[in-house]
């Protein structure tokens, strides 16, 4: 049955152009009432503070010109009796004080924080969140039957796309406290929004309320929202309930009279009183059972309060001992507690050839059975800060909520369990995001994944064929990084294949282990013949980015780094993704002259630096001579990585030069005693510098996104040249620092990715 609440302050007057003195006068005797009701439940401290909250709210609503601000301070004080009534703190009852005017937008988010603080700022702020997603939720065309068992899948995505936005679980109180409110004034609305608002809550905001434990919430919101979707049913149950009312009431009289007697009789102090079964409550019984009401055995029930837990047992054999006790019909949660904490002793027997309910638990029990969670808000007198207890139970709600699973028992015929409309999956990742498909379908993914991760979760053709996505009705990359509460629409083509590159973690095309297997699966799968020939193109193209030769590569020198038979085999991990590209261009060049164990870009020079070599600031050591001039030769730009040798010029030192340098060649034929042995020192000390040549179409903006994708990877640049032809076409020159061909590989990569980019490459001299 609805809980019919003593009255609040009334609804303010509308507060018009012509707002008088005596309106602010009236609306502050309002807030008077309220802290006076409250006055028992708060200490002095909290009574000040909430009442600053008030007057604050008050007067940002009287300076506003907003149409419907004189239900601003209404809804506050609404909302906070409700959660008064939950025995939350002193924060939340603030923010649900100023939640409505933020939102209507009569107060300024940021003055929260400056003068209610961090924590109150972040409630309110929270509860936003969850009131945009569950706008969105609203929408949604398949929330359409609150009856139908065929939407449990879907309800699940939604409890879980609500929850991955709120940080803290007092966020969700206040969202069921406004939600409650919405209830209470429906009776003003029209019917189609009575219908839309209550269908919302029975299927969302109520399962809410009984997975936080919070019996008095979740069956007000039962039969409000029932009462207004299915009225005439409700009538008719509340009928019924009118007429044996009577009849129960003396029933259940007689049956407490004479338990209490026989407990007493034991030695057992007991508080006993009658429950009465809430309207939503029996149709769900009425209707899972297809029974009528008269064949409803818990329809009379009572309550036995004990003060300790061996009372409760030994109370329940009392019980057992004056009433035959009904077969099956028993349930020791106090042994095995429901999954939202929910403890209590559940019997049925036959008292004076009436079937009846007994319920029995301790007073603690009671307390948290009606508040849940909130009955963990214990006040220290005369202090702020709530209980340890309640601190740790605030940190682990988050994950009851998100692993919330109801223990498949016999007892599946008690209201209890039929009242809930279905049951949160455990799921592997606390991170997680919830999004929509474009038929209205929740996807559960975790954080960080992109649009085409989503094609790939929807289906592994989707994957496949994709070539475009859209997300809330705008195209995006098929990198876009997906966010909660976003819809996404994948399209595809018949003809489409997947591009090797979604495979190169640095492109970001996609996050997830699941993705990634459908990718390498079907790659896999593609013809042996067709896969060495994309395989080779790869090696080739990436080579020749890198102005590396791949005449002087052997493959097979790789085979037992990457654990295959042949070196057509390292073509075919390229092309099916086994075989990271990067990874392949760092083992050639340790290849030239390093060991393969080596850990990547760990390079282990062939020079002792401790036998007369010098160190250079470039991190290179030569043989044989001290104090000398070193100067990396611009012909080649060798980056660190590569096999080197040193060139004794006339007048400046050292130059070095790749081995395989043409310009080191020709000099050394000519002159083989002027050449000198030079390595890398095994980290390099700093970047060496190396040009690139960036060929794109030229547009507004595009030194602007290649330097920030530069900046991005913490690479410097020494030096920019942009020439735009005629055609269109803009060929810049940039001059870099990197620490090896591994960064340098990467960057390239991802420069080519940028929108209207035809080449990036590294230029030596001849290419």
């Amino acid at each position: 049955m609805v809980t019919v609440r003593e009255q609040l302050p009334g609804r303010l007057n509308e507060l018009s152009d012509e707002t008088t003195v005596e309106h602010a006068e009236q609306a502050r005797q309002d807030i008077a009432k309220w802290l006076n009701r409250v006055r028992d439940r708060l200490d002095g401290a909290a009574l000040k503070r909430l009442e600053e909250v008030a007057n604050y709210t008050l007067q940002k609503e009287l300076e506003s010109t907003v149409s419907h601000k004189s239900n601003t301070l209404y809804t506050g004080i609404e909302m906070a009796d409700i959660l008064t009534h939950l025995h939350v703190d002193e924060d939340t009852l603030s923010a649900s004080l100023l939640y409505r005017g933020v939102r209507e937008g009569i107060i300024p988010l940021d003055s929260v924080k400056v003068l209610f603080g961090e924590m109150v700022y972040g409630l309110v702020k929270g509860t936003l969140a969850m009131g945009k997603l569950s706008d969105l939720i609203e929408k949604n065309k398949r929330l359409e039957d609150h009856f139908n068992n065929d939407q449990r899948e879907h309800l699940t995505g939604i409890y879980k796309m609500l929850i991955s936005v709120t940080e803290d679980v007092r966020v969700v109180l206040i969202k069921l406290a406004e939600r409650t409110f919405a209830l209470r004034e429906l009776a003003y609305s029209s019917k189609e929004r009575q219908e839309r608002v209550a269908r919302e809550i029975l299927t969302i905001y109520a399962p809410l309320a009984h997975r936080l434990g919070i019996a008095q919430l979740k069956w007000e919101l039962e039969d409000l929202a029932f009462r207004y979707l299915a009225p005439d049913r409700y009538k008719e149950i509340a009928s019924l309930l009118n007429e044996k009312r009577l009849e129960r009431e003396q029933y259940i009289q007689f049956v407490i009279d004479k338990l209490k007697k026989e407990l007493a009789d034991h030695g057992i102090e007991a508080e006993i009183n009658g429950r009465v079964k809430h309207i939503y409550s029996i149709y769900r019984k009425m209707k899972s059972k297809n029974l009528s009401f008269d064949q409803l055995y818990d329809i009379r029930a009572v309550r036995v309060l004990v003060k300790g837990v061996p009372e409760c047992y030994h109370s329940l054999g009392i019980v057992h001992q004056i009433w035959r006790h009904i077969p099956h019909q028993f349930d020791d949660y106090i042994t095995n507690p429901k999954a939202n904490g929910y403890r209590s002793l559940h019997t049925a027997v036959i008292a004076e050839n009436k079937s009846l309910e007994v319920q029995i638990r301790t007073k603690d029990m009671h307390e948290e059975a009606e508040l849940g969670v909130c009955s963990h808000f214990n006040y220290k007198e005369g202090s702020k800060i709530t209980d340890r207890s309640f601190n740790h139970r605030l940190h682990s709600l988050r994950s009851v909520l998100e692993h919330y699973q109801e223990r498949n028992d016999a007892s599946a015929h008690k209201d209890e369990n039929i009242e809930d409309f279905e049951q949160l999956q455990e799921f592997e990742d606390f991170e997680k995001i919830y999004v929509f498909s474009r038929d209205g379908d929740i996807k559960e993914l975790p954080r960080g994944s992109t649009v085409l991760d989503f094609a790939y979760h929807v289906h592994t053709e989707v994957g496949n064929k994709c070539y475009a996505s859209r997300v809330n009705q705008r195209y995006v990359p098929l990198t876009y990084t997906l966010k909660t509460g976003e819809q996404v629409e994948i399209l595809t083509k018949k003809d489409r294949e997947p591009n090797r590159d979604w495979l190169v973690n640095s492109l970001g095309y996609i996050k997830t282990a699941r993705a990634r297997d459908k990718l390498r699966h079907w790659f896999r799968q593609q013809d042996r013949s067709k896969n060495l020939e994309v395989g080779r193109e790869i090696l080739n193209k990436e080579l020749s980015r890198l102005a590396l030769h791949p005449k002087s590569i052997d493959l097979n020198d790789y085979c037992n780094h990457f654990n295959v038979k042949h070196g057509d085999d390292v073509l075919i991990g390229l092309v099916s993704g086994d075989i990271s590209l990067h990874s392949l261009i760092n083992q050639v060049n340790r290849h030239m002259h390093l060991d393969q164990d080596e850990p990547e870009l760990v390079l282990k020079p062939t020079l002792n630096p401790r036998a007369s070599h010098t160190l250079s600031a470039h991190g290179i050591l030569i043989d044989g001579l001290d104090n000398v001039e070193l100067h990396v030769a611009q012909c080649c730009q060798p980056v660190h990585g590569e096999s080197i040798a040193g060139y004794i010029t006339l007048n400046r030192g050292v130059s070095i030069h790749k081995v395989i340098c043409p310009d080191y060649v020709r000099m050394i034929s000519q002159e083989p005693e002027r050449a000198v042995e030079a390595d890398w020192e095994m980290q390099p000390t700093r970047g060496q510098s190396v040009q690139i040549v960036v060929e794109a179409y030229d547009r507004r903006g595009l030194l602007k996104d290649l330097t920030q994708v530069i900046f991005s990877d913490q690479i410097n640049i020494r030096q920019v040249n942009t020439i735009s032809e005629a055609d269109g076409i803009a060929n810049m020159k940039l001059l870099i620092e990197v620490k090896g061909l591994a960064q340098l590989s990467k960057l390239l990569a991802r420069l080519e990715q940028q929108p209207g980019i035809i080449s990036a490459r590294r230029l030596v001299q001849g290419n």
